[in-house]
């Protein structure tokens, strides 16, 4: 499995195989004051799921990490299975969306921030972004 993008929203959803992304593709957020409490975050992937990688378990694990590195306790982990559907030539790759949708996550203070995206310890991406005060 590999990530073929990933980016921020502000919402996203998967309907039917197909993913639907509301005020995508950006890395800042402006605050009035910190703390601030940003109401929805969505992290959104498209994975590539090869053959080996089908009928099976595929962890995955989003975090979120201040500049330093320092976990700020948001994350989500699960499993994906992409099955091998007959429509699917053999030996041909899958295209899957995924959300991961964040509420009401507090930031304490201007600055750096990454959500990092991770498989089985394999770090798949990073998904730098910044906070900044409104002045």
């Amino acid at each position: 499995m590999r990530l073929t993008s990933a980016m921020l929203a502000d919402a996203a959803q998967v309907t039917a195989g197909k993913l639907y992304v509301l005020g995508g593709a950006f890395d800042t957020i402006t605050a009035r004051s910190f703390p601030v409490v940003y109401r929805s975050l969505a992290v959104v992937l498209v994975a590539e799921v090869g053959p080996a990688d089908r009928n099976r378990d595929l962890s995955l694990r989003i975090a979120l990490l201040d500049e330093d590195g320092g976990d700020m306790g948001v994350e989500s982990q699960g499993n994906l299975r992409v099955g091998a559907p007959a429509s699917i030539p053999a030996g041909a790759s899958t295209v899957v969306p995924l959300v991961g949708a964040f509420g009401n996550v507090r930031f304490p203070a201007a600055g750096g921030y990454v959500f990092v995206v991770d498989h089985d310890g394999e770090e798949l991406a990073r998904i730098p972004f910044r906070l900044r005060q409104a002045g």
